[in-house]
């Protein structure tokens, strides 16, 4: 915990932190807090977040932490902290069932989760060119790199203007008959891709899909939750997402060979009904989960539904309060959405509406009211550094199709964490506030607005 309770035991931490929350947070706001000077020009912060910081998944880590001591404690004397992993195929079964699946797989890694799909749907072990994958340009780089690893060319294309989601339009237009072999649509901050549409391309092409949930944890399209839309889906357990264990994956599908080959494949080759030690019948690594991972995973998802639940009531009570804010644009949700998995708040950055300011600028102003609205990906996957380096060195292993909406993404889209959805309604409003009064600032400081603007830039 930073600030205040940096060095406060941890049981006293979390009882601050909620007296915090609870009284300061009912204290009449001054009006020069939410309306006056802003903080980066001496004012008062909107938000103070070293007495009042924002909800946390890990707020309550101190009262839970007697069960989930126990768990490990047993799994730390009965000595099973990996094979034959009990509790990982415990909850690997546990996450299939809830995604609408026959098979799981708890694995290492989100990106392992990746790469298994690809090359157990495919069936490719990875030792000469396996054909294209058609993935979209925005997104984090695991979505090209899962399958560079495998050695599938990466065929990037660009996104829905509205949704930020893979656009089917141009998944169609990228498709070259006999070369082409999957695509990769990515839930990208936790709204499901259009998958009906999508399916409709992959079975006149014949090529499968593999779906990129890492972002999209309980998100549903149409009338089936993400994970069961595609031949395959890849999970991410990494700290940050709404389901977490610092770090993991899951695998997830309906089809018994695919799941047996990916079994396979993280298990150094062997199979999983004749199970002998030494003896190896594929290709395959080590890219087990441990037990601790898994034993993790089970107690908090335990908690994850009534956690999504909370997320869900705050994340829509923003989407309304946010229809008062000229600046920030949150992303369209496509009708076919039936439920948002709430990673990330999601907004497009209008510069024209405070005069010509840069994203750089607004971020530097808002995060100094204490509001947490963050840079999403300022790089395409082409655009990334490892990336452009890689296509001069290999353009065989690549296709980039023209991404006018993703390159223009990268240039303005922001964020608020899933985190931040697990507080109040008075959490929100006060985010909007902080909004509110930049915008204010800018509209009332015309000349300083260019001012300040020059004196970040210079900084940055």
């Amino acid at each position: 915990m930073k600030g205040m309770f940096a060095r406060t035991p941890n049981g006293i931490k979390t009882t601050l932190k909620k007296i915090a929350r609870g009284t300061i947070g009912r204290l009449p706001p001054p009006s020069s807090r939410l309306t006056g000077e802003l903080a980066k020009c001496g004012g008062t912060p909107v938000r103070n977040i070293r007495l009042r910081p924002w909800a946390s998944v890990d707020d309550d880590n101190d009262e839970r932490w007697p069960e989930i001591r126990q768990i490990f404690h047993r799994i730390y004397v009965q000595g099973i902290e990996g094979l034959p992993q009990p509790l990982a195929e415990r909850f690997g079964q546990q996450w299939a069932t809830y995604c609408g699946c026959k098979y799981g797989l708890l694995l290492g890694h989100g990106t392992d989760a990746l790469r298994f799909a690809l090359a157990a749907v495919l069936d490719h072990d990875g030792l000469d060119y396996g054909g294209e994958v058609i993935v979209p340009n925005f997104s984090f780089i695991a979505s090209a790199t899962a399958p560079l690893d495998r050695r599938f060319g990466v065929v990037l294309v660009d996104v829905d203007p509205g949704t930020l989601l893979l656009d089917p339009s141009t998944v169609e237009q990228a498709v070259i008959p006999g070369k082409t072999r999957a695509i990769l649509p990515v839930h990208l901050f936790g709204q499901p891709a259009d998958m009906t549409a999508l399916r409709r391309i992959a079975e006149k092409h014949e090529l499968k899909i593999i779906e990129d949930a890492a972002q999209a944890h309980g998100a549903i399209w149409q009338s089936s939750p993400v994970g069961s839309l595609g031949n395959a889906a890849g999970f991410s357990f990494q700290s940050s997402k709404n389901l977490a264990c610092g770090e993991g994956g899951a695998l997830t599908t309906n089809d018994e060979h695919v799941f047996e080959r990916a079994y396979s494949m993280q298990n150094v080759g062997r199979s999983r009904v004749e199970a002998a030690r030494w003896e190896h019948l594929s290709l395959g690594w080590n890219c087990r989960a441990t037990e601790y991972q898994a034993a993790l995973l089970i107690h908090r998802f335990k908690l994850f539904e009534r956690r999504q639940s909370t997320r869900r009531k705050n994340f829509q009570y923003l989407r309304e309060l946010m229809s008062n804010v000229s600046c920030l644009e949150p992303l369209a949700n496509h009708p076919g959405v039936r439920a948002h998995g709430m990673y990330m708040f999601a907004m497009r950055f209008k510069s024209d509406r405070l005069g010509a300011s840069s994203v750089e600028t607004f971020l530097d102003l808002i995060q100094a009211e204490g509001i947490p609205i963050y840079r999403a990906f300022s790089f395409t996957i082409s655009d990334q550094p490892a990336m452009r380096e890689l296509i001069k060195k290999r353009p065989d292993y690549f296709r980039r199709l023209p991404t006018p909406v993703s390159d223009q993404a990268a240039c303005d889209t922001v964020f608020i964490p899933q985190n931040v959805f697990l507080g109040t309604k008075e959490d929100m409003e006060e985010i909007v506030a902080g909004i509110n009064k930049v915008e204010q600032w800018f509209k009332n400081n015309a000349q300083k607005t260019r001012d300040l603007r020059q004196h970040v830039e210079r900084r940055l």
